[in-house]
């Protein structure tokens, strides 16, 4: 009998746990998002292009000139969810994994990349998101961003 106990148990816990597979996780995303930082204005922008991927710009502005822009796309794929960063100073897009996710946290990751490894999303609150960028130790930079349009 307590074995039986132990497999429906097992079996509940298999078909709640979150396998990071859609983006059903990354909806809270959608929408701009700003930092403010001394003479730096940094932004976020998420818009959903189809039920599998939606794609993001992140810009950051000095006294109201762009001086660096990156591509961002979130896509799902082979039962996977990968983010996709285009920056400037890389040839090709670099690939990182959605390795947790929860309604209020996503975790993507590449350890074969230099720097980052690790991207951290964390919605504090509905209007509120951390983004932390790391290499999974002693190097990282967070930034705090405010909701300025949500389109969820």
């Amino acid at each position: 009998m307590r074995y039986i106990i132990f497999i429906l148990c097992f079996i509940s816990l298999q078909s709640t746990a979150n396998t990071c597979d859609s983006l059903s996780f990354v909806k809270s995303l959608l929408g701009s998002w700003e930092l403010n930082r001394g003479g730096q204005v940094i932004t976020e922008s998420w818009y959903r292009v189809s039920d599998q991927t939606i794609e993001g710009k992140g810009v950051v502005y000095e006294s109201g000139i762009i001086k660096s822009s990156e591509s961002l796309r979130i896509m799902e794929m082979s039962n996977s969810v990968f983010y996709l960063a285009k920056v400037s100073h890389n040839k090709l897009p670099i690939a990182f994994i959605l390795s947790q996710c929860s309604d209020n946290l996503l975790i993507f990751e590449n350890i074969e990349h230099d720097f980052p490894k690790r991207i951290v999303y964390s919605m504090t609150s509905k209007n509120s998101l951390v983004v932390n960028v790391s290499d999974g130790s002693s190097k990282s930079f967070k930034l705090h961003y405010k909701r300025v349009i949500d389109t969820q």
